[in-house]
């Protein structure tokens, strides 16, 4: 048996690397507008649906996980969201779309925590519980090295058969990863080997509410890191619409993509180092709010396409990895049983935040991009200049 549950942490990342493998997501807003024929506000109330999705759905795929097993909850989940891509490539219609992100939405719900879980009590079983953050490494890992290669590849399918076809393959990729999970080895509970629990939402939003309304630090740490955070993440929806306003060939999204997703695993180490490594963290936190400002309002100022792509690699390095000077300050102002769930709790509020003011995003985007990104770097300044985070906190 000690061997079967072995082999779950190599099946776990060949299940990683398969759901990396996302062929429509360097072409996912030409795939959404000129395929699917929608609007960008469109794009941004199915993003606003999807968020409201993951909350309702929270609880009812977590008891799922909890009474019919973690093996099944990845089946379904990878099972929910290969049929959802298959839905969204029937045909263009926003409300086959609304329930393309329903499954989607249910399939994200199941795998959340799900797989964490699953890994733990897999490594549990034959008491290597200790390897759990290297185990758990090293699928991100996998995850984004498919991620990388997966983007050029969706955009020399989108360019060599159709648009259409992306998302189509997506779905064949992840019949992959359900026959995969059908493989998984649940490992046995009945030895009481759990001292890992999955979260219910409501319980992790009461638990991190208590926590942040008690300690001021934390308040402020989290107040200087979200507004501003989600503000930059507003990249992530527009950078595609900005490359097709510049006219930007479509065959290179997806190379662009796969560049931006090597800036950000390359920022990520440098970050926390330049951070630790600074003699006054405060004006560190200060010009990397500074340089994302400046960056997005010269991205609204310029149609140059190496100058504007350029930009947007330093948006991903500096603003992308941005959240990483507050980890370690939050870290230290809250007991170690409660960091999952006050760090799940800033991170909810944060995609709560997006999801109110996607459609407010999407109809600016509609009058103009290039306004937009003026906007959004003015914004990020203004915040800035109210930073309330001490070089102690952080």
């Amino acid at each position: 048996m000690e061997v079967s549950y072995k082999s779950n942490i190599f099946k776990i990342y060949v299940f990683s690397f398969i759901l990396g493998i996302h062929t429509v997501r360097g072409v996912y807003i030409p795939f959404m507008m000129d395929w699917g024929g929608l609007s960008f506000f469109q794009i941004m109330i199915l993003q606003s649906y999807f968020t409201a999705m993951i909350v309702v759905l929270e609880i009812p795929s977590g008891a799922i996980a909890d009474f019919l097993g973690r093996k099944i909850a990845l089946c379904l989940s990878a099972f929910s969201i290969a049929c959802a891509a298959f839905t969204y490539g029937i045909i263009p219609n926003f409300f086959l779309f609304m329930l393309a992100e329903t499954l989607w939405a249910f399939g994200s719900s199941l795998m959340s925590g799900t797989s964490d879980a699953f890994v733990y009590f897999s490594l549990k079983s034959y008491g290597d519980e200790k390897n759990l953050s290297n185990t758990l490494g090293r699928s991100r890992t996998m995850n984004l090295i498919a991620l990388t290669i997966s983007a050029p590849i969706g955009a020399v399918i989108a360019e060599l058969i159709s648009l259409q076809f992306t998302m189509t393959a997506l779905a064949m990729i992840y019949i992959g990863a359900f026959l995969v999970a059908l493989t998984f080895k649940e490992p046995r509970l009945e030895t009481k080997i759990s001292n890992y629990k999955q979260e219910s939402y409501w319980h992790i939003i009461i638990s991190g509410f208590k926590e942040l309304r008690k300690n001021k630090v934390l308040r402020v740490l989290a107040l200087d890191w979200i507004p501003i955070n989600v503000l930059i993440f507003f990249m992530f929806w527009t950078y595609q619409v900005y490359l097709t306003a510049i006219h930007v060939p479509l065959i290179l999204f997806g190379f662009i993509t796969a560049f931006m997703n090597i800036i950000n695993a390359v920022s990520s180490p440098l970050i926390p180092g330049l951070l630790k490594s600074s003699k006054d963290k405060k004006r560190f936190l200060v010009i990397i709010n500074i340089v994302n400002g400046i960056a997005y309002i010269l991205l609204g100022l310029t149609t140059i396409i190496p100058i504007g792509v350029a930009i947007i690699f330093t948006i991903v390095a500096f603003g992308y990895t941005r959240y990483l000077i507050f980890v370690d300050g939050i870290n230290l102002q809250i007991a170690s049983e409660n960091r999952a769930t006050v760090l799940s709790t800033i991170n909810m509020f944060g995609s709560l935040i997006r999801a109110l003011i996607y459609p407010i995003v999407g109809l600016l985007v509609e009058w103009s991009v290039f306004s937009v990104f003026i906007m959004t770097g003015a914004l990020i300044l203004f915040f800035t200049i109210f930073t309330r985070s001490k070089s102690e906190y952080l």
